[in-house]
């Protein structure tokens, strides 16, 4: 079951948007995230957060829709409220949209939210115009085109033994760790790239400018 959670970081565009939600079956619109939903004439299932960023007018128009309310003083952030909602209801995919933007200790914690999914075997990830994120803790094969560049990082602490082969620049039994510049923009060439470890947790991310 495929959960799309919209923040209130900068918005995806309507592209994106339409994307992610097609074959979604639920939507949660988390504060200031219920604008994308009134901007494009999108009914979301679930409304929650504390409202404090959120357009008056978006949250009258949706005014029959499920709303869960939360004081502004609270120890958790709309984006993580909605991604524990979507885990009560069983979700097994979750994608972030407006998760990213201007707030950068918002942007960090919505980070977390990836390792919480990891934790639980659900696919997670973060989603905005120029980025794709996500977590993993096993060996992979990644796909794209060539040219197309890819990044890597540490998450929570090294990840030892680190090998990417078949990209265009090769990394062999390496120590991985958080800003380590030796992972950023690496870039695709005619085959998938295999990344392996043997322990640790890696943060993936394909970019574009």
């Amino acid at each position: 079951m495929k959960a799309v959670i919209v923040a209130g970081g900068n918005a995806p565009s309507k592209d994106l948007f339409f994307k992610e939600i097609k074959d979604a079956n639920i939507l949660i619109a988390a504060d200031s995230g219920i604008n994308t939903f009134y901007n494009y004439d999108i009914t979301p299932n679930i409304i929650l957060g504390d409202f404090d960023s959120a357009d008056s007018e978006a949250l009258n128009y949706y005014g029959q829709i499920k709303r869960i309310t939360f004081k502004p003083e609270k120890d958790f952030t709309d984006s993580e409220l909605a991604f524990n909602n979507v885990l009560e209801l069983g979700a097994t995919e979750v994608v972030l949209l407006g998760c990213t933007g201007t707030r950068l200790d918002h942007t960090i914690a919505n980070l977390g939210l990836l390792k919480r999914g990891l934790e639980r075997n659900i696919t997670t990830s973060i989603k905005d115009e120029n980025n794709y994120i996500f977590l993993v803790s096993q060996n992979t094969t990644l796909y794209g085109v060539p040219g197309q560049t890819i990044s890597f990082q540490a998450f929570g602490g090294s990840v030892n033994d680190f090998n990417i082969y078949n990209a265009k620049y090769p990394l062999y039994d390496y120590n991985l760790t958080l800003g380590d510049g030796r992972t950023v923009s690496n870039e695709f060439q005619k085959d998938p790239i295999e990344i392996s470890f043997t322990s640790g947790i890696v943060m993936v991310m394909y970019s574009n400018d």
